[in-house]
């Protein structure tokens, strides 16, 4: 009897803890919480938006502030055009592709830069006419004029047009 109870815990008990494990750790396909695509999906002009150079937090540039018009464009296919048109500069464009994450988080690709992807959060106001985005790390202006796009912080106002 001792020999049959010591083979059962021997098989039985391994099998018991994997299953215990595997209801444990459950399926974290949930859906995401947060606002959905279809409530950013459309045209957003920024009314502020500020890169804080990683490599010196001293120094910020207001693209809005230095006269850049900025536009962000969500689509509902799950892609993103960003413009930053500066005067006596031809327009910079960023694509890619948009993901919510869940929550007020998301991710970016950059079309131009393989395997890069940014992740920010967004603040999205009650009447879903603003929207606020805080992205670190984003390469998109040369602080230094070395010909090199420096990481910074990325913070936008944007508002619906």
């Amino acid at each position: 009897m001792r020999n049959r109870l010591k083979t059962w815990t021997r098989f039985a008990l391994p099998i018991l803890l994997v299953g215990a494990l595997a209801v444990a750790c459950g399926d974290d396909d949930e859906t995401p919480t947060g606002p959905g695509l279809d409530e950013l999906v459309g045209t957003w002009d920024a009314s502020l938006l500020t890169l804080t150079w990683n490599a010196m937090p001293s120094v910020t540039v207001d693209l809005v502030g230095i006269g850049a018009t900025v536009t962000l464009v969500v689509n509902s296919n799950g892609t993103y055009s960003f413009t930053v048109a500066v005067p006596a500069q031809p327009d910079q464009v960023i694509t890619g592709d948009f993901t919510l994450l869940g929550g007020n988080s998301f991710s970016l690709t950059n079309d131009a830069e393989a395997g890069v992807v940014w992740t920010g959060t967004f603040t999205l106001s009650s009447d879903g006419d603003e929207l606020t985005v805080n992205v670190p790390n984003v390469t998109i202006f040369d602080f230094d004029m070395d010909g090199t796009e420096d990481e910074a912080l990325l913070i936008g106002e944007f508002d619906r047009v």
